[in-house]
């Protein structure tokens, strides 16, 4: 695992603590930290500076295996009073991401005690994120097997304990399926638009789905989806890898944005197909009067 200057930058002050995000590290417990990983320093006269000492031990260990479990151990520090964990290394994946890498949390088990979620032995694991992230042609095809494909990818990071990543991963599916839908039926869109609640709005006359025109059982289902659009975007917006996170989502949260997200693209494409049909039989009906 191998770092650029700017991680370890901010990976020194995190180990240090003189960032003041993380527990203070006297120059004895520097020591310790690092001899944890292999080293057999001493600590005494003519011992460098606590940020000068980190950061030799960082350059040393930088490029090697040991370094995913150095990150790991410097975010281990949940549940300490005074600090947040969880936010710290939110901050630090913004960095991290660029090298290729993203702290995820794990934990063994858990349970929930009223509305509330019980985690055992919560920690951090560095993780790549080069073929976990999805890519916006990983959808390359409008089917029922495409989407179940990106949905299990989703899943993989909920057990991996990766909750932001796949609400983001969920989002992402509907935004591009939109978008795939909309230049499947020629209707203009904004490539660059990311809110999945203008790019449903505009599918909708294509794929027959506006609330108001459809038959009145159906109101309701086509109103659910608009709420479920909704719903998902402000999840997104806020418990995701997408913008600054306003809370730390929970599994059974990942869950419910991957199985709404799951359950509409394949509405969609049921639609899509139905419609499909629909003008299809209408034109042999035309050919053959």
């Amino acid at each position: 695992m191998r770092l650029t200057a700017k991680s370890l930058e901010s990976l020194t002050g995190i180990i240090t603590g003189d960032s003041r995000k993380s527990p203070y590290r006297s120059g004895p417990q520097l020591v310790g930290f690092f001899n944890d990983f292999g080293e057999s320093d001493l600590y005494g006269q003519g011992f460098p500076s606590r940020a000068q000492f980190a950061r030799a031990k960082l350059d040393k260990f930088n490029g090697t295996d040991t370094m995913k479990d150095i990150v790991s151990t410097a975010f281990d520090f949940i549940g300490e009073d005074g600090f947040n964990a969880e936010n710290v290394a939110y901050q630090f994946n913004q960095i991290l991401s660029r090298d290729g890498f993203r702290l995820v949390k794990k934990d063994d088990y858990g349970w929930m005690e009223g509305d509330r979620e019980v985690r055992i032995n919560p920690r951090f694991e560095v993780s790549s994120i080069g073929q976990s992230v999805m890519a916006p042609t990983s959808l390359v095809a409008i089917s029922h097997e495409a989407i179940t494909e990106q949905v299990r990818k989703a899943s993989q990071k909920i057990e991996s304990g990766d909750y932001s990543g796949a609400i983001t991963n969920a989002y992402t599916l509907v935004e591009h399926l939109l978008k795939l839908l909309l230049a499947e039926t020629a209707t203009a869109f904004k490539e660059t638009e990311g809110d999945i609640r203008a790019l449903y709005k505009a599918l909708q006359p294509s794929l027959n789905l506006d609330p108001a025109k459809l038959e009145e059982p159906l109101k309701p289902i086509a109103g659910g989806f608009q709420s479920l659009i909704g719903g998902l975007y402000e999840m997104a917006n806020k418990g995701s890898d997408r913008h600054a996170r306003r809370f730390n989502p929970a599994r059974h949260h990942a869950k419910l944005a991957v199985n709404a997200a799951f359950a509409l693209c394949d509405f969609l494409v049921e639609s899509r197909d139905y419609q499909k049909a629909r003008a299809a039989n209408a034109l042999e009906k035309e050919d053959a009067a």
